[in-house]
């Protein structure tokens, strides 16, 4: 089959298959109702669960055994050729065995922290958003029922009064320190 021709299939089949997925696996509301199969690659479409940080796990194991396998085994490697003027010469990878096998690990460990720190702040900010959406979720609650059920709240109007500069409750009636009722202007005459 054509190069061309192949592409073509892919990208008609990608175009389906994502409608199909955004249709049966991706909606929230259909979650509840798929199979563990689709639980499961659903939390994968929607992000709900990083997989980087169990993919930088199984590299960084595989790594730091690799470099300690590699390090043993050059400890006991002996490399030689026949050269035509000097004779068999033999070098022993020993030094570079140690190193690998002491060095290769401490690299391993601090590039895959510093990877993985990264993956620990995204999923430390997933954990408190979702902890910060439940506590207000249930605030929000809480708040409706209360607002439905209390009686309306009074509210006062405070002003100051232009005579004696007083803070007082307009709803309540005048300025409870001056004797008469009527406003006072400082610079009016009497």
């Amino acid at each position: 089959m054509p190069t061309i021709a192949t592409l073509i299939i892919a990208g008609i089949s990608a175009i389906a298959l994502t409608v199909l997925a955004g249709i049966f696996i991706l909606p929230e509301k259909r979650r509840a109702k798929n199979n563990k199969i689709f639980r499961i690659l659903s939390d994968i479409f929607t992000f709900k669960d990083l997989l980087l940080g169990k993919i930088i796990t199984y590299l960084y194991t595989f790594c730091t055994i690799a470099c300690v396998v590699t390090g043993v085994l050059l400890l006991i490697t002996v490399d030689y050729y026949d050269s035509p003027w000097s004779g068999l010469n033999l070098y022993y990878r020993g030094g570079w065995g140690l190193i690998i096998l002491v060095g290769g690990p401490i690299a391993v460990r601090i590039l895959f922290e510093i990877s993985m720190m990264f993956v620990l702040l995204v999923q430390n900010t997933i954990s408190i958003n979702n902890k910060l959406s439940a506590i207000t979720g249930e605030e929000e609650k809480t708040e409706s029922v209360a607002a439905e059920t209390a009686a309306p709240v009074y509210q006062p109007a405070y002003m100051f009064c232009t005579y004696c500069g007083t803070q007082y409750d307009a709803n309540m009636g005048g300025c409870p320190n001056c004797s008469n009722q009527q406003q006072y202007y400082p610079y009016q005459q009497q």
